[in-house]
């Protein structure tokens, strides 16, 4: 209000009157009657502290300044926002001149609200104005937010490229089927740390299959069974345990398939 005094170039005998004359709605009302029970002449003729006294006795009581102090007081930067913080501050400390009264008393409640990744560089400064504090906290703060972006951005690239990965890639395979998608339902080997059934090819004590002498399976489970020779009969394309001619009772026979497919 004050600077908006200046700039009309009102007189100061006239001051309280070109103020009042501003007033609206509920202030008007108040005014008006204020008017009407004292007079024009006792209210025009007060100086501008006492007017500003009676406007804040009506419009500011106690509990409210209190408010306003508290809220002050605890005025804080949220999310490194450094430029949101000296616009506050500066519009809650015009209501509480008493409290950032001299300028020391103004730097000292202007730190103490800045956030922590800030607040150390500033206070190690020990500049002498208010203005070089806010300058100093504004370039801080942008300079980690900053950091922060680029951290974020590297730490996303980087898990872009673990997840390309062929090591990524390699252990996808080994828990999923590439069809079906599904888990692997096969045992790791602990002789060759890979998934199969049956005894492991480099298993030094596993017994090589009687038709392609490879390890790993049994001659009745071998895939070159067709080239194989029954010695029962001398016939090809079984062994004799799948021998025709060498059939069994069903009981037998069940007894030998199950110790087949153990």
């Amino acid at each position: 209000m004050e600077t908006v005094i200046d700039i009309s170039g009102c007189a100061k005998e006239d001051i309280v009157k070109f103020v009042s004359q501003s007033f609206k709605g509920d202030a008007l009302t108040w005014w008006k009657a204020l008017v009407q029970a004292t007079g024009k002449v006792p209210l025009y003729n007060l100086s501008w502290s006492k007017f500003v006294d009676l406007v804040k006795d009506t419009y500011c009581p106690q509990h409210e300044v209190e408010r306003i102090e508290t809220g002050f007081l605890t005025l804080a930067m949220k999310n490194l926002d450094c430029r949101s913080y000296v616009t506050s501050f500066n519009s809650m400390s015009r209501l509480v001149p008493y409290l950032v009264t001299p300028e020391p008393k103004r730097i000292a409640h202007f730190i103490g609200g800045l956030a922590p990744e800030v607040k150390g560089n500033v206070k190690a400064s020990k500049l002498a104005t208010y203005r070089s504090d806010v300058d100093l906290s504004l370039s801080l703060a942008l300079d980690v937010v900053r950091s922060w972006a680029k951290k974020t951005t590297n730490d996303g690239k980087r898990k872009r490229k673990e997840d390309k990965s062929p090591q990524s890639n390699k252990k996808s395979k080994w828990n999923f089927n590439s069809k079906k998608g599904q888990s692997s339902d096969k045992p790791r080997c602990k002789t060759c740390n890979k998934r199969h059934f049956g005894k492991c090819n480099q298993d030094p004590q596993a017994k090589p299959c009687g038709i392609c002498k490879k390890k790993g399976h049994k001659s009745v489970d071998c895939r070159n069974i067709k080239d194989a020779t029954c010695y029962g009969c001398n016939e090809k394309g079984y062994i004799k345990t799948n021998c025709p001619k060498n059939a069994k009772k069903p009981e037998e026979a069940k007894k030998n398939n199950a110790r087949v497919f153990r």
